[in-house]
């Protein structure tokens, strides 16, 4: 572009009426409604050129489209970027730039057909932009990423940055010869240099993507569909480790989830990418999925679970071709309809490929009990979450979406059937095929294949926030049950009820219970005899929190042993831990269980659990004066384990465990031991990535060595990963002067990345430290309106759990509560703030309970 000169464009973070005023900043619902009815038929063609070590992007870019007939101003969006040269229709224009917007005159534009093009510009950094740019510490590559959902697009080029606005897009790159370039469709030939893809499919903006850099590519093969992994160079040796089991899930999960939808791959090839510093574990491009490099390629010994993990990751990621990229939300309101289901669709998948029983008790575990926990906080939502412009969509990301969703889409199952469930899946994906739809157009595919009106089912689980607290009142006489009945009680006191269906288990049978009043008889009951303890959601198949009562409080710590069953013995543990946290178990007891009871736990998944929540209890719940009794006995517990486990997974997890956990002067030294190699697990070699966690223990625990031991084992470790582990570990250094650089550099240092600040963030507000990092809960409060608006999803999130969740005393919540009391907070905000507010209420009550 010779001789442009560009013109910034003005963002002003006020909100105007869009109706008779002008734009305001974000998407505005009003906005993507009035634009969504009067425009179709987008089109986008995109020329860009990626210069090495370019702060910039610079492009040419024409949008076409329909216009309806007596349609008003034309609203593009585009912030943080400069344009030039605009014109419409073929001829010169200067549109006004408002609040983040280009807007353009409608005496410019004509019914029917109508083009706008231009010159552009646009950021690339290494963090807080929609194009990131990484490099390789290794060998100094560059690679450049983007990253647009929810409403990034427009930082990156003009367009409609809505996802009911779908468009076909032709995508041109110029770089340097030696690149890679990965967009959504398939390389057409080209010349050197220049990259040139074929138009896609109709596609919502925040799935429009691109990188680039010197990538290296494995390749499927065997397939019909182009498919390859790609790598950055100095990763292709271990990704070529990873390589068979990474596309053995893919493959076999593309088959079946291609026959469970009755709809082949919606995209002419599959890619997927991994990326070093990546924000998420994936993101769905239309047929170019991003990885977190991590999550793919083990930086540490991994174990069972880890490889379930990553498995999920990928099956969830595939799965959004199809719900998400081919079936997209209207809006943002309805984000669980793509991501609760990727993520029930990677279980059930999983459960097909796998031993169902497994899968299952593995979608309990990393997926229940985080929706209960959010589900029973005032900050809790429903999962359609009302959403009035789409700069607040990053808060719909969290637990009700990844968490509670996919459980109620397990819950439909077990209501549906199997058949019926799969009905309404085709249903669905045939009748919106390359559209948009809502959780209406869900429930009506879903009420077609059962022959059911779901209307009210659907309102009280979609709409309604909180989730029903179930409980038990029985009696024994002459050795038989006399009365029975099952209650449900609103988590949020706001007097809500729900349709609730589940199986209890009484001594050894199970009873189907169905009810959706506040109280129910269970006559089925009626003449058993008499159990020792009663559980209300035996096989998993409801949603709620099922508390035990008094008698099978007592009876469910007495008789988890004969508990055979590892799914069943999963949900008993997580009725235990639930009466911990109402504060009617005492954390001492539930300890007491653990350490008995872990040495013979022949379930990996529920001794992960169990090892966590009794960290947990000890460091959060328990007096101050038991602590130093209940740590020792935890560590010599997991060196134990990590020592003489047969099973080397088991081994894993204890270290893992242990290297949280240790913080005696036995236990710290068993660390130092690990790391000069004078202590070893038996076939378990530390990683790179063990010794950094073991490094960071030594940190937080105030070893007089540690910032030593970062510095020598830095120069060990060249890698992105070691530079990140590095900056974690520092910022766990205990004096004032510490945290006080740290917290200024995470509000005002845009050169430090993003994955850095949330992989130090527990470090920084390390638990024995509590005493420095109160005083920042305040400022870490204050400073959430900067955060949301610069930060990626997910990022929000983590930073109130390490500010707010991870504190116990009670000058954090005074700091809260004061934060709270603002009148004009941003409401999504007091929403999340909120939720981790109850974990510190808890911890606070526990302990006051059981001091």
């Amino acid at each position: 572009m010779r001789g442009l000169v560009f013109r910034s464009l003005l963002v002003v973070l006020t909100a105007a009426p869009l109706l008779g005023g002008p734009p305001s900043f974000g998407v505005s619902e009003a906005l993507a409604r009035d634009r969504a009815k009067s425009l179709s038929g987008v089109r986008y063609h995109l020329a860009v050129k990626l210069v090495e070590h370019s702060p910039v992007l610079t492009g040419h870019e024409e949008i076409s489209f329909e216009r309806e007939p007596g349609g008003g101003d034309l609203v593009i969006d585009f912030r943080d970027g400069r344009i030039a040269n605009v014109l419409v229709n073929g001829s010169a224009a200067k549109p006004e730039e408002i609040n983040g917007h280009i807007v353009i005159p409608a005496a410019l534009l004509r019914d029917g057909r109508n083009s706008v093009a231009m010159d552009f510009e646009s950021a690339i950094a290494t963090s807080n932009r929609a194009i990131t740019r990484v490099t390789d510490p290794v060998d100094s590559s560059e690679y450049i990423y983007t990253l647009f959902v929810p409403m990034d697009a427009s930082m990156a080029f003009p367009c409609f940055d809505q996802p009911d606005l779908k468009a076909r897009f032709t995508f041109e790159a110029t770089a340097p010869e030696s690149w890679i370039v990965i967009s959504n469709t398939a390389e057409q030939k080209t010349a050197p240099g220049v990259f040139r893809f074929e138009q896609t499919k109709p596609i919502s903006t925040y799935l429009f993507a691109f990188a680039a850099g010197p990538f290296e590519a494995l390749r499927y093969e065997g397939t019909e569909l182009p498919m390859r992994l790609l790598v950055r160079k100095s990763m292709l040796a271990r990704a070529k480790e990873e390589w068979p089991e990474v596309s053995g899930y893919t493959l076999r999960g593309m088959a079946r989830m291609t026959a469970f939808f009755k709809q082949p791959f919606p995209f002419p090839k599959y890619d997927q990418v991994l990326l070093p510093g990546f924000a998420y574990g994936g993101m769905e491009h239309a047929g170019a999925t991003f990885l977190r490099e991590d999550s793919v390629l083990f930086r540490a010994a991994p174990n069972v679970t880890d490889h379930q993990r990553r498995s999920v990751l990928v099956l969830h990621e595939l799965a959004h071709q199809w719900f998400g990229d081919l079936v997209t939300m209207r809006w943002f309101d309805d984000l669980w309809l793509k991501e609760g289901f990727a993520q029930y669709m990677a279980f059930h998948t999983l459960a097909e490929l796998e031993p169902a029983g497994e899968v299952w008790k593995r979608f309990y575990e990393s997926i229940k009990p985080v929706a209960y926990n959010i589900d029973e906080t005032q900050g809790t939502a429903p999962i359609y979450q009302q959403v009035r412009n789409l700069a607040d969509a990053k808060s719909a990301y969290g637990p009700i979406v990844y968490q509670k969703a996919p459980s109620l889409l397990q819950v439909l199952n077990y209501k549906l059937g199997e058949d019926a469930f799969r009905g309404g899946v085709r249903i669905f994906l045939d009748q919106h095929a390359y559209g948009n739809a809502t959780w209406q157009d869900l429930i009506a595919a879903f009420s077609i294949a059962s022959k059911q009106d779901l209307r009210a089912w659907a309102d009280a689980w979609v709409r309604q926030r909180g989730m029903p607290v179930v409980t038990t009142n029985w009696a024994c006489g002459d050795g038989k049950i006399s009365s029975f009945e099952i209650t449900q009680r609103d988590s949020l006191k706001a007097g809500q009820l729900w349709p609730v269906s589940t199986q209890m288990l009484v001594g050894k049978e199970t009873i189907s219970v169905a009810f959706d009043t506040a109280t129910a008889k269970v006559p089925a009951a009626i003449g058993k005899p008499c159990p020792d303890y009663v559980f209300g959601n035996s096989g998993d198949h409801g949603y709620g929190k099922f508390l035990p009562d008094e008698k099978s409080l007592a009876g469910l710590q007495n008789g988890m042993a004969t508990v055979t069953d590892p799914l069943e013995r999963a949900l008993h543990w997580g009725a235990l831990w639930d009466s911990v946290r109402e504060a009617e178990l005492s954390p001492a007891q539930y300890i007491d269980l653990a350490l008995r009871s872990l040495p013979g736990e022949k379930d990996l998944d529920i001794t992960q659990s169990v090892m966590g929540r009794t960290s947990v209890a000890i460091r959060a719940y328990l007096a101050d004066a038991k602590r130093p009794a209940a740590t020792a006995k935890f560590e010599a517990l997991l060196i134990q384990g990590m020592k003489n486990s047969p099973s080397r997974d088991f081994r894993i997890a204890y270290f893992r465990a242990f290297t949280g956990a240790a913080s005696t002067a036995e236990g710290l030294a068993e660390v130092r031991n690990l790391l000069a190699g004078r202590s070893r697990i038996p076939d378990v070699p530390l990683q790179q990535r063990d010794r950094w966690n073991l490094i960071s223990t030594l940190v937080r625990q105030g070893d007089p060595g540690g910032a030593e031991l970062v510095t020598a084992e830095a120069e060990r470790d060249k890698s992105e990963d070691g530079r990140r582990s590095a900056y974690a570990a520092l910022a766990g250094i205990a004096t004032p002067e510490n945290k006080a650089k740290y917290f200024e550099e995470y509000l005002r240092d845009n050169a430090v990345q993003e994955d850095f600040v949330t992989a130090s963030l527990g470090s920084f507000n390390a638990w024995n430290q509590e005493s420095l990092t109160v005083p920042y809960v305040g400022r870490a409060l204050a400073a959430l309106p900067t955060i949301k608006r610069q930060r990626k999803i997910f990022f929000v999130n983590g930073w109130l759990a390490s500010f707010v969740a991870s504190h116990t005393a009670a000058e954090a919540r005074s700091a809260v509560d004061a934060f709270l009391a603002q009148k004009d907070l941003d409401p999504d905000l007091r929403l999340k703030v909120l939720e981790v507010k109850d974990d510190l209420d808890r911890t606070i009550r526990i302990r006051s309970r059981w001091q």
